[in-house]
């Protein structure tokens, strides 16, 4: 029997990839030639989160040298625009009404980021969602320690938890530590391994924790 759901966020909860995409190239649209060299950088899987990334915009061109910019201020201005756009964001079809069966059938609900938690905290809060879930965690530490510190503190066996995702970290993760995984998006080509369970929604997901 499955006692908590953990959910990674972006992609899992809410439409808000692109919007993250997106705006790595909004926040630098005023430097010639940084397009390129993000368009090679976002295309890597393992790229990293924001502040890689731009740690690794500024070391691949001119930037810092030629306007005074640095990865810090950015990263800030990454992170305030995605704040705004994340908390109007559409859901995942089915998002709201699945979290809310949970609840009502005492399933535990978390989310496991990559998002730095005190922006992933925010978002939530600008949503009305602070109160759907028992804990929230965040960059900047790991998805795998976000598992193993809910299992430890609330007792469970990696059997009685449920990892739900939409990337091939999130599978990864929950293989390492041993939870059951469900990918979310039919366009598997994204996981190196196509999950065993894979859903386009969230529509049905209560249905795993109601057996």
């Amino acid at each position: 029997m499955y006692k908590c759901a953990i959910f990674d966020f972006d992609g899992t909860l809410v439409q808000s990839n692109e919007i993250k995409k997106e705006t790595f190239y909004e926040v630098t649209q005023n430097f010639s030639g940084v397009s390129s060299i993000l368009d090679k950088i976002l295309s890597n899987p393992d790229s990293g989160d924001r502040y890689k990334i731009f740690d690794t915009l500024i070391k691949s061109s001119d930037i810092d040298k030629k306007f005074g910019i640095n990865s810090d201020y950015l990263s800030h201005l990454y992170t305030r625009i995605c704040e705004l756009k994340i908390a109007k964001a559409p859901e995942v079809k089915g998002a709201y009404k699945t979290l809310i069966k949970l609840k009502n059938l005492k399933i535990k609900i978390f989310i496991s980021s990559a998002t730095p938690l005190k922006t992933l905290k925010k978002i939530i809060i600008m949503r009305g969602w602070e109160e759907l879930f028992d804990d929230i965690y965040g960059h900047p530490d790991s998805k795998e320690s976000h598992l193993r510190e809910i299992l430890s503190i609330n007792r469970y066996k990696a059997s009685e938890a449920v990892y739900i995702g939409d990337s091939d970290i999130d599978r990864r993760t929950a293989l390492v530590v041993g939870c059951k995984f469900i990918g979310i998006g039919l366009n598997y080509e994204r996981f190196k391994k196509k999950p065993d369970t894979l859903m386009n929604n969230l529509n049905n997901l209560f249905e795993f924790f109601e057996k």
